[in-house]
């Protein structure tokens, strides 16, 4: 990675990391709504267990937990995380959530096909680079078992956020990442069978 996107990185993870220390749960209780298509997905795929990549400070996460799943949230920002487990507790789902202090620029703290499903709501549109990118999806597949789900959402042209902020040269490599539709996008690994 150039010098110029690890200080991007690193300012992006201070930012995070502050914004949470002075405005806890800023997102509020209820869950995104791409969080709900998830869970509805997941339980018709026969879901157990997920992983959520740049939880934050758990909203989605503490509902896949109320929804009967359990979860792996992670997050580079350990205020989010911390905001997160004192949430569990205070709603009786601590026993089904796990976080994990994690940078998705390193590979996942697990072992491969272990995994039932993937939940990524805006992880993909932090300063990463297009390499970078590739790696985090390789990681998820690597960790999911075969016929496991992926659920995950980005910014494009339509979203009522686009063109504000400042560009950089990363945003307009990673544009060929994002699809072109507003909803939440599916993914599933291709069972043994169907690599054949």
């Amino acid at each position: 990675m150039a010098g110029g996107d690890k200080d991007l990185m690193g300012a992006q993870r201070a930012h995070w990391q502050d914004t949470y220390t002075a405005h806890a749960g800023m997102y509020g209780a209820q869950p995104s709504a791409p969080a709900v298509h998830a869970a509805d997905v997941f339980r018709r795929a026969g879901v157990k267990d997920v992983l959520e990549l740049g939880a934050g400070h758990g909203r989605d996460a503490l509902y896949f937990a109320r929804e009967g799943f359990t979860v792996l949230a992670t997050d580079f920002s350990a205020a989010g995380l911390e905001q997160l487990r004192s949430a569990a507790r205070q709603q009786g789902v601590a026993g089904r959530v796990t976080t994990a202090l994690h940078d998705v620029r390193e590979p996942l703290p697990l072992p491969d096909g272990t995994v039932d499903a993937v939940f990524a709501h805006m992880l993909l549109c932090t300063a990463l680079s297009t390499e970078e990118i590739h790696a985090v999806v390789g990681e998820i597949r690597r960790v999911l078992r075969p016929g496991g789900t992926l659920v995950y959402t980005v910014r494009h042209t339509d979203d009522a956020h686009y063109g504000v902020g400042t560009a950089t040269a990363m945003t307009s490599t990673n544009t060929a990442a994002t699809p072109s539709t507003s909803s939440p996008a599916t993914c599933s690994t291709p069972s043994p069978t169907a690599e054949r």
